[in-house]
């Protein structure tokens, strides 16, 4: 019986996610992979049962690098709205980055026929997903965003990220995009995020003037 060990289960990971980059998902074999692991298929196939379960172990461990410390801070904000603006800023930055772009590629090619969209859908994306709807659950109760469809209003968040640079990125109309434009992006999502959503301030109430007393 061959053992397991946690780090080898990570060596194969990054091994494949380089693999992975470069072939492409419907390119890459789990032959080329444990020939640059240096083992053989059946090692691979000791820790995953499928080059999809691969792949998405391979987006799981991506979403543990970039995602969990954006939702570690979105956790911790005690300013609803503040917390939007940082936590779009950061977002555009993740869907702007080279390896994320790559896999997005990858699943929008390959989703569909392999399967492997559900599949990472249901053990990254929804699961993040889930967590931002917790959140926007949150600011409803406690006055921040008006009382609307979490997981819709999450949705729209997610849209307007993904919107301007992030999508010229990813379908190759431009290579690059400065720092500068990726944030000015951000912060007109989370403007145009938080115009839709967010409670409307109380009306001030003027005093009235008060009339002069009659001699």
């Amino acid at each position: 019986m061959r053992v397991k060990t946690e780090q080898k289960r990570r060596e194969i990971i990054e091994v494949a996610k380089r693999v992975f980059r470069a072939k492409g998902f419907a390119a890459a074999s789990m032959a080329e992979i444990a020939a640059d692991l240096g083992g053989s298929k059946g090692t691979l196939y000791n820790y995953f049962t499928s080059k999809e379960a691969l792949f998405s172990a391979v987006m799981i461990e991506m979403a543990r690098e970039l995602a969990d410390p954006i939702f570690s801070e979105l956790d911790k904000a005690r300013d609803g709205r503040a917390a939007i603006k940082t936590f779009a800023r950061r977002l555009v930055r993740v869907l702007s980055s080279p390896e994320v772009l790559d896999f997005k590629r990858m699943i929008a090619a390959e989703g569909a026929r392999s399967g492997i969209g559900k599949l990472c859908f249901a053990d990254t994306h929804g699961n993040y997903r889930g967590k931002l709807a917790e959140f926007f659950r949150r600011q409803i109760a406690n006055g921040t965003f008006r009382d609307a469809d979490p997981l819709r209003a999450v949705t729209h968040l997610e849209g307007l990220c993904s919107a301007g640079p992030a999508h010229d990125l990813l379908e190759g109309i431009v290579d690059n995009v400065p720092e500068a434009e990726l944030l000015t992006a951000a912060d007109a999502a989370a403007d145009v995020f938080l115009r839709a959503y967010a409670a409307e301030a109380a009306p001030r109430v003027r005093p009235r003037p008060r009339r002069p007393r009659k001699a």
